[in-house]
């Protein structure tokens, strides 16, 4: 069995880690032109989808089709998608590798989202992230829910305690269901009514990371 590690934080990656939704949108609407197919997306459309899984992007995207058409729809686009992100990643936010470096030498830090197979190495090999991250899934890799994947990394790397960090209500519900601490990034795409801890800025994580986890030691 590994060693047990004592804490460790867990990132969601859209609106908590990155901003790619322009280049997405970007994408999206060059495959739909390259395949003539009948559909071009708003920006503000595709920030909508932020933080869902593949299926239910494809069923709200493509609402005029069969179910199992949206889904090959979002099936092409995504495999396009992750060559278009390769050449033009999206954004990190600011102050974000300085915060990472810190933090990384106190925690192990991990990814885990919702995403499509390849689309995290976008973000790492895009914006050279791989250095702060310890480990890494989705439900594209495993075909696991989000708060299952959290526990899959949880069990594989015999964690303690964890702190999920995300934008939106469907991580804070993700971590409810592992039965982790959840930060919400309210500098991200979402709203969550229900988190006791908040942060506007990714610079304000250090700080939130060390008090939730002084409590716990506490408690």
């Amino acid at each position: 069995m590994n060693k047990k590690i004592e804490k460790a934080i867990f990132f969601d990656l859209d609106g908590t880690l990155w901003d790619a939704v322009f280049p997405i949108y970007t994408s999206w609407n060059e495959t739909m032109k390259n395949h003539n197919l009948p559909y071009q997306f708003s920006y503000d459309q595709v920030k909508s989808f932020m933080g869902l899984v593949g299926k239910e992007i494809g069923e709200k995207a493509f609402k005029d089709v069969d179910i199992d058409t949206a889904h090959s729809y979002f099936d092409l686009i995504s495999l396009e998608q992750v060559a278009y992100l390769g050449k033009h990643p999206g954004k990190p936010f600011e102050n974000e590798k300085e915060v990472l470096e810190t933090l990384k030498n106190e925690y192990p830090l991990f990814i885990v989202s919702n995403c499509e197979q390849g689309y995290i190495e976008n973000y790492l090999n895009g914006l050279n992230m791989h250095r702060y991250f310890l480990d890494h899934t989705c439900v594209g890799d495993t075909g696991l829910e989000k708060w299952q994947n959290i526990l899959y990394l949880k069990n594989k790397y015999n964690i303690k305690n964890i702190i999920y960090v995300g934008d939106t209500i469907k991580d804070y519900e993700a971590s409810q269901k592992a039965g982790v601490n959840f930060i919400h990034a309210n500098y991200g795409f979402g709203k969550v009514d229900q988190d006791k801890h908040q942060i506007n800025s990714i610079k304000e994580l250090p700080n939130a990371v060390k008090n939730i986890f002084n409590n716990l030691i506490k408690n």
